[in-house]
């Protein structure tokens, strides 16, 4: 899969259900799919607004059900939380509708999930 089909960046405003589904969403669990690598060859000398990027995840909700997802974040928390595929984020996804999913953690958290010890 190409960069172009997986990176897709908006500078826009943040959009209502964002905001929606990271105040009100059920979290849940996902294990990071795209690699990193990706993400930053689609951004590279990028500049500007902290705009929104897409990253491939399995999210696993607190009642067991699994379901793939195309994940928002934020630039800051995809190139500065470093993830990487098989970390383990929390997010927060839209229940009456499965393709809205938003990563919660900060920037901060994520780069301590990659320092704590396996």
């Amino acid at each position: 899969m190409g960069i172009g089909s997986m990176l897709k960046m908006s500078l826009s405003p943040t959009p209502r259900w964002i905001k929606d589904v990271e105040q009100n969403g059920q979290p849940a669990l996902a294990t990071v799919l795209s690699d990193p690598k990706e993400i930053i060859e689609g951004v590279a000398g990028y500049r500007g607004k902290n705009g929104w990027t897409d990253f491939e995840a399995d999210v696993q909700t607190e009642v067991g059900e699994r379901f793939a997802a195309t994940t928002k974040c934020r630039l800051s928390q995809a190139l500065g939380g470093m993830m990487e595929p098989g970390m383990k984020v929390n997010v927060r996804y839209d229940p009456k509708d499965r393709e809205r999913v938003v990563l919660v953690d900060d920037v901060q958290t994520l780069l301590n999930y990659r320092l704590k010890p396996q």
